[in-house]
């Protein structure tokens, strides 16, 4: 059976099953599909042929160097001229591969414009650990094994203006570390990726029912091994687990009719501050609350939230005006996050904004050690809400 064949017997078979609700049958054919797959071997396939090889080759080709790439010197390498920073960036990648290091992103400078000129790439094991991570009196956790141990090694290109090509300026092939061997390579962590079409068809077939082990181990029969199919198993899982994080609740506004009557009577003052991650799903809340005619607490609304950016409480007072028929407050008390004033700035600017008395006296206790001063600011507030009432039931009776 030809290989566009089996490919096209394959696809219909994952489509039957995505639209199959059988249970019984449906497990049967999810092991029939899952096996068909997976014992098909074309031995022209699976050669001896290397596809990082094949595209080096061909980039070699394109840039005109004749040499292998494991022999590959300084002067072999500079003056070398690439269409773009792509190509270029492609070919450092594939020979990292091809020798057996790791790769990561250097320096980039741009002209005033804004335009890169200049790119370069680096061995994973230049430079030093910082001696602030290395010597942290504070630390929890055991720090990581050290993998910077001051390689040189690295690749840097120019953008020309004159031949408007990518010319390499500087090329160190020497390395201070032994090269991984062809079975620890796809380990590398630059080097391991999982393509586009390799990451819809895992969705396609985990919505077929298939488990992230059988797709896995269908993956190394496709390519044949599995160092050859570019990722590790926990790549796969943390991939399919990102999508799965990426159609997930970020934000959520709720207030009933009772919360919503308690604001139009006693909305005049408006108290919200949220609550760290202290819930079940790990998100901060944002509650608002108000005094009624009796003193007592009255809540107005809540708020489950993503972040704590000025862009969530902008989403999060927006709702809240948007269900409280835009009814703005006189006041409004916040803890001081910055977030939160950018967002009441933005869409309650008329409204007079303070910070909490309570917040105020915990940040004295925090950074004010001098004796006595946290119980004279106590008394300060209190002698200034007790003459602010006076001032403000005298002036309404006068």
């Amino acid at each position: 059976m030809s290989t566009s064949m089996q490919t096209l017997i394959s696809y219909f078979l994952l489509i039957f099953l995505i639209n199959l609700r059988s249970t019984l049958f449906y497990n049967v054919t999810l092991k029939i599909f899952f096996n068909f797959v997976c014992n098909f071997r074309d031995e022209d396939q699976y050669s001896s042929v290397d596809i990082d090889s094949i595209r080096m080759r061909k980039l070699m080709e394109s840039a005109n160097i004749g040499k292998d790439p494991s022999d590959l010197l300084e002067e072999d390498m500079v003056g070398v001229e690439f269409k773009s920073v792509e190509e270029a960036e492609s070919f450092y990648h594939i020979y990292s591969k091809i020798i057996g290091f790791s790769v990561r992103k250097n320096q980039c400078r741009k002209n005033q414009a804004g335009i890169v000129t200049t790119r370069s790439w680096c061995c994973s094991n230049e430079g030093f650990r910082r001696t602030k991570y290395i010597k942290n009196p504070n630390r929890v956790r055991e720090p990581r094994s050290e993998i910077r141990i001051g390689c040189r090694a690295m690749f840097r290109v120019c953008y020309s203006k004159i031949t408007k090509l990518w010319v390499v300026k500087e090329f160190r092939a020497n390395h201070n570390h032994c090269m991984a061997t062809d079975m620890q390579k796809h380990f590398l962590r630059s080097h391991r990726k999982i393509s586009a079409a390799e990451l819809e068809q895992a969705k396609l077939l985990k919505e077929a029912g298939m488990k992230t082990s059988e797709i896995w181990n269908l993956f190394v029969h496709q390519n044949g091994g599995w160092d050859k199919v570019g990722c590790t198993k926990n790549d796969l899982y943390n991939s399919l687990a990102a999508g799965r994080r990426g159609s997930r609740l970020t934000h959520l506004f709720w207030a009933d009719g009772a919360s919503r009557f308690d604001y139009e009577l006693f909305g005049d003052s408006l108290a919200f501050d949220s609550t760290y991650k202290t819930n079940r799903c790990q998100m901060p809340l944002v509650v608002f609350v108000g005094s009624n005619n009796h003193g007592m607490t009255c809540v107005f609304g809540f708020a489950l939230i993503q972040n704590e950016t000025a862009e969530t409480y902008t989403w999060v007072l927006q709702k809240f005006l948007e269900c409280m028929k835009d009814k703005l407050p006189e006041t409004i008390l916040t803890d001081g996050c910055r977030s939160m004033n950018k967002a009441i700035e933005d869409l309650m600017p008329s409204v007079v904004h303070r910070t909490c008395s309570w917040h105020i006296l915990n940040n004295a206790i925090k950074h004010v050690h001098e004796e006595g001063f946290v119980g004279e600011l106590r008394n300060l507030i209190k002698r200034y809400i007790s003459n602010l009432l006076v001032n403000l039931i005298y002036g309404a009776s006068g």
